[in-house]
């Protein structure tokens, strides 16, 4: 029958306990323990203990066989026996393994508890995150994706409207019609046409009839001029006349 009763010791909560106790006291390196000294540490302490309480654990008393084994092989140099050298691994392993928990232990009661240095969130709606964007691309660099998107987004057809210009031979023919009807001097400005409105069709016909009346104020091949031209001054209205 197995029996529940669990007896600490000091504190102990085993004799690997006990032992691991004795290392850290000691400054031993537990992958080079002396073996010999940590029988005499641990068989010390468990006199003492006896001499107070005699009821001790099983356990520790188990280990104490153990101890005063190792030391009686110690003692008479056969330390290097296999069934000693397997003990001294075992125990060696169980206070490796028995460090790594306590520092683990001791490691996670480090950390904050929780209702006490940090709380659940008890409110019903859920957290709401913003995102926020930093832009490093330039002005320039913007207003061309831009474009590219709109442009994507756009059906459109380019076309160009065409307009007619007024020619030389156009030019001659306002000239030819005025003199034909008109004896006196007339200004070139008179000439222009009251219903256009497009400032480029305006310069085409002052070109035009300015390029006709130079034209026809040169003699002809039969040495004959028929036009005159005059100006008052640079940059005023030029004038016109039949050549008689």
């Amino acid at each position: 029958m197995e029996s529940n009763l669990h007896i600490s010791i000091d504190q102990f909560d085993g004799p690997l306990d006990l032992l691991l106790d004795l290392v850290y006291k000691n400054k031993y390196d537990i992958e080079k323990l002396p073996v010999l000294d940590l029988c005499n540490q641990y068989l010390n302490f468990i006199q003492n203990i006896k001499n107070i309480n005699l009821d001790i654990a099983s356990e520790y008393l188990l280990m104490s066989a153990i101890m005063i084994f190792l030391k009686s092989k110690f003692l008479l140099n056969k330390d290097k026996e296999e069934e000693v050298k397997k003990i001294t691994r075992f125990i060696t392993n169980r206070l490796t393994i028995l460090k790594i928990i306590k520092k683990n232990s001791e490691d996670l009661f480090d950390l904050p508890q929780f209702n006490q240095e940090f709380f659940s969130n008890k409110h019903k709606y859920k957290l709401k995150i913003e995102k926020s964007y930093i832009i490093k691309d330039k002005l320039y660099d913007l207003l061309k994706a831009y474009t590219n998107v709109y442009r994507r987004n756009q059906n459109y057809t380019l076309k160009f409207s065409s307009i007619k210009l007024f020619s030389i031979k156009d030019g001659n023919k306002v000239l030819n019609d005025k003199i034909s009807n008109f004896d006196d001097w007339f200004s070139l400005e008179s000439l222009m046409p009251g219903n256009i409105k497009n400032k480029l069709l305006n310069k085409s016909f002052i070109s035009s009839t300015f390029g006709a009346g130079l034209q026809l104020a040169k003699k002809d091949d039969s040495n004959q001029k028929i036009l005159v031209i005059k100006q008052a001054k640079p940059f005023t209205d030029l004038y016109y006349k039949k050549y008689e």
